[in-house]
Protein backbone atom coordinates (compact mmCIF):
# COMPACT_ATOMS: atom_id res chain seq x y z
CA UNK A 1 0.00 0.00 0.00
CA UNK A 2 1.19 3.46 -1.13
CA UNK A 3 0.58 6.63 0.79
CA UNK A 4 -0.29 9.85 -1.06
CA UNK A 5 0.57 13.10 0.63
CA UNK A 6 -2.11 14.80 -1.73
CA UNK A 7 -3.23 18.29 -0.48
CA UNK A 8 -6.75 16.96 -0.69
CA UNK A 9 -6.33 13.64 1.48
CA UNK A 10 -5.08 16.20 4.34
CA UNK A 11 -7.71 18.47 4.03
CA UNK A 12 -10.07 15.62 4.55
CA UNK A 13 -7.97 14.11 7.10
CA UNK A 14 -8.25 17.64 9.38
CA UNK A 15 -12.08 17.84 8.12
CA UNK A 16 -12.63 14.15 9.02
CA UNK A 17 -11.43 14.98 13.01
CA UNK A 18 -12.36 18.82 13.47
CA UNK A 19 -15.85 18.34 12.10
CA UNK A 20 -17.48 15.43 14.30
CA UNK A 21 -15.72 17.34 16.76
CA UNK A 22 -17.59 20.41 16.53
CA UNK A 23 -20.49 18.93 16.22
CA UNK A 24 -20.51 17.03 19.78
CA UNK A 25 -19.42 20.22 21.13
CA UNK A 26 -22.00 22.59 19.74
CA UNK A 27 -24.83 19.93 20.42
CA UNK A 28 -23.73 19.33 24.07
CA UNK A 29 -23.63 23.34 24.36
CA UNK A 30 -27.64 22.95 23.00
CA UNK A 31 -28.41 20.43 25.35
CA UNK A 32 -26.98 22.44 28.56
CA UNK A 33 -28.45 25.70 27.19
CA UNK A 34 -32.18 23.81 27.22
CA UNK A 35 -30.51 22.62 31.22
CA UNK A 36 -29.53 25.98 31.79
CA UNK A 37 -33.19 27.16 31.29
CA UNK A 38 -34.61 24.52 33.76
CA UNK A 39 -32.31 25.69 36.07
CA UNK A 40 -33.05 29.20 36.35
CA UNK A 41 -36.89 28.08 36.63
CA UNK A 42 -36.21 26.50 39.30
CA UNK A 43 -33.70 28.85 41.06
CA UNK A 44 -36.80 31.71 40.20
CA UNK A 45 -39.57 29.32 42.22
CA UNK A 46 -37.18 27.81 45.03
CA UNK A 47 -36.91 31.87 45.64
CA UNK A 48 -40.81 32.18 45.54
CA UNK A 49 -41.04 28.94 48.18
CA UNK A 50 -38.45 30.33 50.76
CA UNK A 51 -38.17 34.55 50.53
CA UNK A 52 -36.71 33.98 53.72
CA UNK A 53 -33.61 32.14 52.90
CA UNK A 54 -33.81 33.41 49.39
CA UNK A 55 -30.22 34.12 48.31
CA UNK A 56 -27.63 33.68 45.07
CA UNK A 57 -27.49 29.80 46.34
CA UNK A 58 -30.73 29.12 44.29
CA UNK A 59 -29.16 30.23 40.92
CA UNK A 60 -25.65 29.04 42.33
CA UNK A 61 -26.45 25.84 39.60
CA UNK A 62 -27.67 28.45 37.06
CA UNK A 63 -24.58 30.02 37.04
CA UNK A 64 -22.41 27.04 36.92
CA UNK A 65 -23.56 25.84 33.84
CA UNK A 66 -23.49 29.13 32.20
CA UNK A 67 -19.90 28.72 32.76
CA UNK A 68 -19.22 25.79 31.11
CA UNK A 69 -21.74 27.18 28.47
CA UNK A 70 -19.32 30.07 27.99
CA UNK A 71 -16.19 27.64 27.88
CA UNK A 72 -17.47 25.38 25.26
CA UNK A 73 -18.37 28.52 23.61
CA UNK A 74 -14.42 29.31 23.54
CA UNK A 75 -13.45 25.75 22.54
CA UNK A 76 -16.57 26.14 19.61
CA UNK A 77 -15.02 29.19 18.45
CA UNK A 78 -10.94 27.80 18.58
CA UNK A 79 -12.18 24.21 16.62
CA UNK A 80 -13.98 26.53 14.11
CA UNK A 81 -10.83 28.33 13.75
CA UNK A 82 -8.78 25.58 13.28
CA UNK A 83 -11.56 23.53 11.32
CA UNK A 84 -11.07 24.26 7.18
CA UNK A 85 -13.86 22.82 6.46
CA UNK A 86 -15.33 25.86 9.05
CA UNK A 87 -13.26 28.22 8.10
CA UNK A 88 -14.10 28.24 4.40
CA UNK A 89 -17.93 28.90 5.39
CA UNK A 90 -18.02 32.27 6.82
CA UNK A 91 -21.43 31.61 8.43
CA UNK A 92 -20.40 28.95 10.69
CA UNK A 93 -17.15 31.50 11.49
CA UNK A 94 -19.91 34.14 12.13
CA UNK A 95 -21.96 32.09 14.26
CA UNK A 96 -19.48 30.69 16.46
CA UNK A 97 -17.82 34.12 17.05
CA UNK A 98 -21.74 36.06 17.92
CA UNK A 99 -22.16 32.66 19.99
CA UNK A 100 -18.70 33.23 22.03
CA UNK A 101 -19.34 36.73 22.35
CA UNK A 102 -22.51 36.36 23.90
CA UNK A 103 -22.00 33.58 26.25
CA UNK A 104 -18.63 34.85 27.18
CA UNK A 105 -19.24 38.64 27.70
CA UNK A 106 -23.16 39.71 27.09
CA UNK A 107 -24.53 37.12 29.13
CA UNK A 108 -22.52 37.65 32.23
CA UNK A 109 -22.95 41.26 32.31
CA UNK A 110 -26.41 41.11 31.88
CA UNK A 111 -27.02 38.52 34.48
CA UNK A 112 -25.42 40.49 36.68
CA UNK A 113 -26.99 43.60 36.48
CA UNK A 114 -30.16 42.29 36.21
CA UNK A 115 -29.74 41.71 40.31
CA UNK A 116 -29.55 45.29 40.69
CA UNK A 117 -32.12 46.23 37.40
CA UNK A 118 -34.87 44.38 36.42
CA UNK A 119 -34.56 45.30 32.77
CA UNK A 120 -31.49 44.26 32.40
CA UNK A 121 -32.29 40.72 34.31
CA UNK A 122 -35.17 40.43 31.44
CA UNK A 123 -32.75 41.23 28.48
CA UNK A 124 -30.36 38.16 30.03
CA UNK A 125 -33.40 35.96 29.67
CA UNK A 126 -34.17 37.32 25.87
CA UNK A 127 -29.82 36.81 25.05
CA UNK A 128 -30.59 33.52 26.58
CA UNK A 129 -33.13 32.53 24.09
CA UNK A 130 -30.25 34.23 21.08
CA UNK A 131 -28.09 31.99 22.14
CA UNK A 132 -30.36 28.75 22.04
CA UNK A 133 -31.23 29.92 18.42
CA UNK A 134 -27.63 30.85 17.48
CA UNK A 135 -26.48 27.18 18.80
CA UNK A 136 -29.38 25.20 16.85
CA UNK A 137 -28.52 27.00 13.84
CA UNK A 138 -24.78 26.57 14.36
CA UNK A 139 -25.75 22.57 15.02
CA UNK A 140 -27.76 22.35 11.88
CA UNK A 141 -24.73 24.22 9.49
CA UNK A 142 -22.31 21.77 11.07
CA UNK A 143 -24.72 18.50 10.46
CA UNK A 144 -25.17 20.00 6.85
CA UNK A 145 -21.16 20.21 6.50
CA UNK A 146 -20.64 16.42 7.65
CA UNK A 147 -23.30 15.23 5.47
CA UNK A 148 -22.17 16.74 2.87
CA UNK A 149 -18.58 15.49 3.36
CA UNK A 150 -19.97 11.87 3.93
CA UNK A 151 -21.73 12.40 0.59
CA UNK A 152 -18.37 13.40 -1.72
CA UNK A 153 -16.59 10.83 0.23
CA UNK A 154 -18.62 7.45 -1.48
Amino acid sequence: MTRTSHPTTVGHQLWGRLDPLLFGLVATTLTLVAVQFALAGLGAFTMNENPATATHHAYGPHMVVGLIIAALTVLILAVSLASRAARRHRRTLGLAATLAGLALIVEPLLGEGGTRVPFLGALHALNGLIICALTGWLLSETGRRRAAAKRSHR
